[in-house]
């Protein structure tokens, strides 16, 4: 069985089109209906939708959680994922459909920037751009749309992958666990539409958000490159620093106080991170299938 997922809030306004045109191409199309006060649950169900309601609002991860253990639960083959924001076109999901199983891949993302032709605001593109970059570095990836919510999912991935970030940084994480898994992954080009603000994110805290939390995952992956080599760098600059101390005081007889102080800090600051990145780099191993 073939599925569309949307997760959507407040999206009575896209999500009847977005309905119909999906089904056209897959056998149900699942909404995460996720604490809308509009009537976008109502609109979804007469459109020919199966919606799965949250309560109150609890972020667009939330609703890839559950629309990931719905598919799992029911046995499902392939899952496509698309945005419920009117951004994605339904009509494309075949592109993600053909990729998935004429080059037998787990999963295959419809990317905006891959042949270089999307129309986003600037300032979005080089947002997504610089998660993107770090994204790649912690799953060990090269993807070039990191934030893409239009994603085709075969039953192996949807098997091995569950989300547990809630917010919009759910997206690294899945890139993560692809990574950790082994999982197979393919890029497509897609068109994606920007002919209104669509987003309910204030951008700049939505980017720092999603960046910080893309950062955790470096630090999750790679903790000796991320805690232990500027953890290095800080002792051998704190020993450096002590040097010049004792060597003001054992020749000149001159008490350098800063040099002291930084030498204490330095060395401290960086045996810190040194153990924690041994620390960080035990544990990883032992849980690296969560991650």
């Amino acid at each position: 069985m073939k599925i569309a997922c949307i997760p959507a809030y407040n999206e009575e306004s896209h999500i009847e089109d977005l309905v119909k045109l999906a089904l056209n191409h897959v056998d149900q199309v699942i909404v995460c209906d996720d604490g809308s006060t509009d009537d976008t649950a109502n609109i979804a169900k007469k459109a020919g939708a199966i919606v799965i309601s949250h309560k109150t609002n609890r972020g667009y991860g939330a609703a890839i959680i559950t629309l990931f253990d719905y598919a799992r639960n029911n046995n499902v083959q392939i899952m496509i994922t698309l945005d419920g924001d009117g951004q994605h076109d339904p009509k494309q999901i075949p592109l993600l459909l053909n990729t998935l199983s004429d080059h037998n891949v787990d999963v295959v993302i419809g990317s905006r920037f891959l042949n270089d032709s999307a129309e986003a605001p600037g300032y979005r593109k080089r947002g997504i751009k610089i998660i993107t970059s770090a994204a790649n570095y912690g799953a060990d990836l090269k993807v070039s749309d990191s934030q893409s919510g239009f994603r085709a999912y075969s039953k192996n991935a949807i098997d091995a992958i569950h989300p547990t970030e809630e917010g919009m940084s759910v997206s690294t994480e899945i890139l993560l666990k692809i990574s950790n898994k082994g999982l197979s992954l393919a890029e497509i080009p897609i068109t994606v539409s920007y002919g209104e603000n669509t987003s309910v994110h204030n951008p700049v805290s939505h980017g720092l958000s999603v960046l910080a939390n893309t950062i955790k995952y470096i630090s999750i992956k790679h903790p000796l490159q991320f805690y232990g080599i500027p953890g290095i760098a800080l002792i051998v600059a704190g020993i450096i620093l002590g040097g010049i101390f004792l060597d003001a005081y054992l020749n000149q007889q001159t008490v350098f106080y800063g040099s002291l102080l930084g030498s204490v800090v330095m060395f401290l600051l960086g045996a810190i991170l040194s153990v924690t990145a041994v620390i960080l780099f035990s544990m990883a191993n032992l849980i690296r299938d969560r991650y």
